[in-house]
């Protein structure tokens, strides 16, 4: 009977070690995911990030964060490889940013909103914005 305890209490160690090491390793999951979930919160977003926002970037001052701005309302960024397309931004700087930028969907302008409601010619107007986009009651 002796043997019979012995090897339980030895079994029952090994179950509780696996326990706990199956335990540490979803821990180490949880935190990966939530560490990663945090990096992408934290990283500026090209497309709705206001010049302030862009300025806390590294190497991007103010001229670089209207450059910017700028670039995204003639097209929203659909990458952030895309900002080395972007004057005074080139492969260099992008390397030290491509971390801390993100490209999230580009904000429906008013006039974008209205143009793609209304007729063709009512959208192309005023140079492609309608009345309601350029302040014309």
């Amino acid at each position: 009977m002796e043997r019979s305890k012995g090897s339980r209490a030895v079994g029952s160690r090994f179950a509780r070690a696996t326990v706990r090491t199956a335990l540490a390793m979803a821990c180490a999951c949880v935190l990966a995911i939530v560490d990663a979930r945090a990096d992408e919160a934290a990283r500026i977003d090209l497309n709705t990030a206001s010049v302030a926002q862009l300025t806390e970037l590294p190497g991007i001052g103010p001229a670089k964060a209207e450059a910017i701005v700028e670039y995204r309302e003639t097209a929203p960024f659909k990458s952030p490889d895309e900002l080395v397309q972007v004057k005074g931004i080139g492969a260099k700087l992008f390397e030290q940013l491509k971390d801390k930028v993100t490209v999230g969907a580009a904000p429906a302008r008013a006039g974008e909103a209205a143009a793609q409601g209304g007729t063709a010619a009512g959208g192309e107007a005023a140079g492609g914005r309608t009345a309601a986009a350029s302040g014309a009651r």
